[in-house]
């Protein structure tokens, strides 16, 4: 039993004995309800499988969904055996091709000492891939997939042609180079996108070593439309959205987060905090300031930050980093999986992501 529901427990007992108590377990009930709370339901595979039946890889992820496993790691390092890419032993070992993917990724996406248009836009990306399902979309037919970049048809059946994806096209672009350079070693565009996004993130000075896992497979077919809220969405619409999604409140509002590092095209690359190039918390409280000015503050947002459902998360998060980020890593590591059934059967890959840069 939880923590918070024992207690609950409790104090429900005794307050029934000892009617003054009451407001006590109210103050309980709305201090839990001011923390984040993680999203919980699994997905795939792990929704049916005993644990007996799971593998390590399984029985890690499963914990991180249902939020009692880490999301991040920050000690565990690979050093690639001599030889190249090429070589017999980088082969036998399947991060090993992931380690030379992350060295370039991280040249890419670290320049300056801050994170680059590109690395905010693979975060993007990242998102934009994998949000295109829900928990009622058909199995191969949504999610984490690569669709994004490799569908190729004409009009909306090209997911980059979509309005939501078209600023995304330069980056899109190295990704593509990069799928290109490391397909034949194995590597899918689903897991060059999953694993680009976390290595973006954590390009950003403070942003965190999200734990990345790889085996998700190719589909060349555009995803379902209409299943990304846009930048004047309400807070019921948002919720519902990615309630369907397997995102609870509190867990929309980690993911919204990621805007720390965001800069709208649209606007001529207006950030929407005064820190974009680091993974800090300005996001969150400048997102309900009028200072500064030059900032895009979508409608989206500012509903998600004062709506009673998610504005006490939000808060939290405005002073407490470390909340954040762990609950970002959990819930992105949540989408980076959705619509991907064999999950028990993916390798962690963590040790080939490069190191945290310090804020």
């Amino acid at each position: 039993m939880k923590a918070t529901v024992l207690i609950t427990t409790l104090f429900s007992s005794f307050a029934i004995a000892h009617p003054g108590m009451g407001g006590v377990l109210e103050d309980i009930k709305q201090l839990t309800r001011r923390q984040f709370q993680p999203s919980t339901e699994l997905l795939g595979d792990l929704k049916t499988l005993p644990n007996n039946a799971l593998s390590t890889t399984g029985a890690a992820i499963k914990a991180i969904l249902q939020g009692t496993g880490n999301p991040i790691n920050t000690n565990t390092f690979y050093t690639a055996p001599a030889g190249g890419r090429d070589a017999q032993a980088c082969r036998a070992d399947r991060c090993c091709i992931w380690k030379y993917i992350a060295n370039d990724m991280r040249a890419v996406f670290l320049q300056n000492g801050q994170c680059t248009n590109a690395a905010r836009q693979a975060i993007r990306i990242g998102f934009h891939d994998a949000a295109t399902w829900t928990k009622t979309t058909p199995v191969g037919q949504g999610g984490a997939d690569g669709s994004l970049l490799l569908s190729n048809g004409a009009g909306n059946a090209k997911e980059m042609n979509r309005g939501e994806n078209a600023a995304m096209a330069p980056t899109a672009a190295i990704f593509i180079s990069w799928w290109n350079t490391y397909k034949n070693y194995g590597v899918t565009m689903a897991d060059l996108i999953q694993f680009g996004a976390k290595v973006a993130a954590g390009s950003c000075p403070g942003g965190p070593r999200i734990r990345a896992f790889v085996g998700r497979v190719d589909n060349p077919n555009a995803n379902p439309q209409g299943l990304l809220p846009g930048p004047g969405s309400n807070a019921s619409f948002i919720i519902t959205m990615f309630g369907a999604k397997t995102v609870a409140p509190g867990g929309i509002v980690a993911l919204l987060g990621a805007h720390t590092a965001s800069r709208q095209t649209s606007v001529a690359g207006a950030p929407q905090d005064s820190t974009p190039g680091r993974w800090d918390l300005n996001y969150f409280s400048e997102t309900t300031s009028t200072t500064p000015t030059n900032l895009v503050r979508f409608p989206s947002d500012i509903n998600i930050a004062n709506d009673p459902t998610t504005s006490p998360v939000w808060n939290q998060f405005k002073t407490n980093k470390a909340a954040w980020d762990t609950a970002y890593a959990g819930e992105y590591i949540r989408m980076s999986l959705m619509g991907f059934n064999d999950i028990n059967g993916m390798v962690e890959c963590t040790k080939s992501l490069p190191s945290v840069v310090p804020l």
